[in-house]
């Protein structure tokens, strides 16, 4: 991952709290650091995704493993470990107050059946830690009701719905299954191909533009489940 992707020559500041509220929680939308006040996305995560089937096959929770860009590392730093010692205790209470503040907003993560939105339960799964320079938040997003990926089309992406934050699979890193034995499932990642208007009016936005709750999912790359 590179870290430092603000456009050159920018100053540093801090987005106003209303950048992202109760998006990846307020508390992080405080402490982006060293961006431009024109440019879209603000921060990068890399996204690793795990599919989990049951025993007969039908999906039940999808894994979630996000590591964040150096740059915001540092700043999330700041807040939870101002002496630059991060502690287990600090890691876990910052990941409980993210998971707390995604609840709502389906924890960045649209799932369909047959193009029909599947709904998440709550996750009580989760974890942060430090992965080198790089702050790692990991959980497990239970489907309200599993999915049987033989009779379903199953799809879903990960993003932030604003696009302040642009998160992706890194190619080398695909989304995997879990549980998989004999169900015969396959996994495409279809990458986004916005237009240049929808490039455009995403660079354009300053910090004082009201986030557009669509913009995020023109940039979102689709996971797509086959079984049988």
């Amino acid at each position: 991952m590179t870290a430092a992707r603000a456009p050159t020559g920018s100053s540093p500041h801090r987005a106003p709290t209303r950048r992202l509220a109760g998006k990846l929680a307020a508390l992080l939308a405080m402490l982006l650091v060293c961006v431009d006040s024109r440019a879209h996305p603000h921060a990068w995560i890399d996204v690793e995704s795990t599919i989990v089937l049951s025993y007969d096959g039908v999906i039940s929770a999808i894994e979630e493993t996000w590591l964040f860009d150096e740059l915001y590392t540092a700043g999330l730093m700041e807040e939870i470990a101002p002496d630059g010692r991060p502690q287990e205790a600090a890691l876990g209470k910052f990941a409980a107050r993210v998971i707390e503040d995604l609840g709502p907003y389906g924890y960045f993560m649209r799932v369909t059946a047959d193009g029909r939105p599947v709904r998440l339960a709550a996750v009580t799964q989760f974890r942060s830690e430090m992965k080198g320079l790089q702050l790692s938040l990991s959980f497990t997003a239970p489907l309200d009701e599993p999915v049987d990926p033989k009779r379903h089309a199953v799809q879903f992406s990960v993003f932030d719905p604003s696009y302040f934050i642009q998160m992706s699979h890194r190619p080398e890193a695909p989304p995997t299954l879990k549980n998989d034995p004999e169900h015969h499932c396959r996994v495409r990642v279809e990458r986004a191909d916005p237009s240049p208007e929808t490039i455009l009016r995403a660079f354009s936005l300053d910090r004082g533009a009201s986030p557009q709750e669509d913009l995020g999912l023109m940039f979102a790359e689709k996971v797509f489940v086959q079984c049988g």
